[in-house]
């Protein structure tokens, strides 16, 4: 029996010594996140419907385009533009690919090439160009042509070819994200179990041809919105749930704030509509066995390094909400179908509604492999 117990004792400490001290990649950042608010009927994000989707978009060629890539993680289309000249979808692929698809059925089509991985897609107000942040490139334009032209690829002398969303302003003036100084695309779980803030809001001036960093140290920047008037800019900070509005014009130009706190997934990109809403797409479910260990770097150490079956387990469901421009919840689509992935990165709503009324919308996702039509029911 005393053998017995010392062979235990021996086999709980080198269990102990390897929770405690084995190597990670990890270097977590100690912070409180915000209280999980879940979408349950005593939340502030209660969905208002279910997901229901009409179509399914490209899926043949985007399915067909992974696989001819050996299905490399993060690969399907992440945003969606739509041209104000014929209303045709624009989105990016894993292997550089930006396709351009007929919403109505007609053909899908090779639009460009950039040879990097176009993230964020956004047309100017003409839809002469469409504008590209390129997670390996920077920031990119392209003309109607197909061709692809860098425009910035660091700001103030650091890189930024880890560009992930964008808006155009009336004047050229690009705002774009950077979220991570640590990883790239690829290791972007790295980035959720680090959760360090490390990104920039950056703007791109046209007549320098330079960026310059407006916002920095956020939590994973990802999708950035101009409002309508382009009194702010928003930009989401994946990383810690919430939603930054930096004031361009008025008494607190220059000053930022938090325009959304405390969501019950990660934010994603952000979309304009054209009564001056915005579409969030959050692209993974809160995970509260990580929340509760971010003020303790070590625990967070603790549970990447235990068997995957025993970690926390992510969870990507379909969230797609509506936030009007006081930050206020008008519409929240969600398909919360435990261990399926129903991801929603982004949306965009076609052109002809009516604003309030019932909307026609697409989505992205990383790990869905095709855009998605979406009917969002009338707000009241």
């Amino acid at each position: 029996m005393r053998r017995i117990l010392k062979w235990l004792l021996l086999v709980v400490l080198v269990v102990a010594a390897y929770l405690l001290l084995w190597p990670t990649p990890l270097d977590p950042y100690a912070w409180t996140p915000p209280p999980n608010p879940g979408t349950g009927p005593d939340s502030p994000f209660r969905p208002t419907q279910d997901i229901e989707v009409r179509a399914a978009l490209a899926a043949n060629p985007i399915g067909t385009f992974n696989e001819k890539a050996s299905r490399p993680v993060n690969f399907g289309p992440e945003d969606v533009a739509v041209s104000p000249r014929d209303g045709r979808i624009y989105t990016g692929l894993g292997d550089g690919r930006i396709l351009r698809i007929d919403p109505h059925g007609g053909p899908v089509e090779v639009f460009a090439d950039t040879g990097g991985r176009p993230l964020g897609v956004t047309f100017d107000n003409s839809g002469e160009r469409l504008f590209v942040s390129d997670a390996l490139l920077g920031l990119l334009s392209v003309d109607l042509e197909g061709r692809v032209t860098v425009l910035v690829d660091e700001a103030q002398g650091e890189p930024v070819t880890f560009a992930d969303n964008l808006d155009v302003a009336r004047d050229g003036t690009i705002w774009f994200s950077a979220p991570t100084r640590d990883h790239s695309l690829a290791e972007v779980e790295l980035d959720v179990w680090d959760s360090r803030p490390s990104g920039r809001l950056l703007r791109y001036d046209p007549a320098t041809g330079q960026a310059r960093v407006v916002l920095d140290n956020l939590f994973y920047a990802n999708g950035v919105a101009l409002a309508a008037d382009e009194s702010f800019v928003l930009v989401a900070e994946f990383l810690a749930f919430r939603i930054v509005r930096y004031w361009l014009t008025g008494p607190r130009t220059g000053s930022h704030e938090i325009f959304v706190d405390g969501l019950p997934g990660y934010p994603d990109n952000i979309t304009r509509t054209p009564d001056g809403h915005f579409l969030v797409g959050l692209s993974l479910q809160r995970i509260p066995g990580l929340d509760a260990q971010r003020a303790r770097p070590w625990a967070v150490k603790v549970l990447y390094r235990l068997p995957a079956f025993l970690k926390p387990k992510p969870q990507y469901p379909g969230y797609l909400m509506e936030f009007d421009a006081q930050g206020k919840l008008r519409r929240f689509a969600a398909d919360e179908t435990r261990d399926v992935v129903a991801q929603v990165t982004s949306g965009t709503v076609l052109p002809g509604q009516a604003p309030g009324a019932t909307a026609e919308v697409v989505v992205g996702s990383l790990l869905v492999e095709s855009v998605r039509e979406l009917r969002l029911q009338p707000t009241h």
